[in-house]
C-alpha cells in the first residue's frame, strides 16, 4: 500500500467512527423526544396540571426541539461521504 492509500484508509475509519457517533446522537435525540411526548400524554391523561408543571413540561419540550433542530443543522451541513475508491 502507498502512503496515500494508507492515509485514505485511516480517514475512512475516522469517517465511519464519526458517522456511528452521529447516528447514536440522532437515536438518543429521537428517544428523548418520544419519552417527552409520552410523559406529556400520561400527565395530561391524569388530570389538570398546575401552571408551574405545565411550564416545566413546555420548557423541556422546547429544549428538546431546539436540540433536534441543532442536530439537524449539523447533519445538513456535513456532506455525505463519497463512495470509497475501489481497492487495487
Amino acid at each position: 500500500m502507498s502512503a496515500i492509500s494508507d492515509f485514505a484508509a485511516t480517514v475512512q475509519t475516522s469517517f465511519q467512527s464519526v458517522t456511528a457517533a452521529l447516528d447514536n446522537i440522532a437515536a438518543d435525540e429521537a428517544n428523548l423526544a418520544k419519552q417527552i411526548t409520552d410523559l406529556q400524554a400520561q400527565l395530561s391523561a391524569a388530570g389538570t396540571l398546575s401552571a408551574a408543571d405545565q411550564a416545566a413540561l413546555d420548557s423541556v419540550a422546547t429544549a428538546a426541539s431546539a436540540m433536534a433542530a441543532k442536530t439537524q443543522g449539523i447533519a445538513d451541513n456535513v456532506p455525505d461521504l463519497p463512495a470509497p475508491p475501489p481497492t487495487v
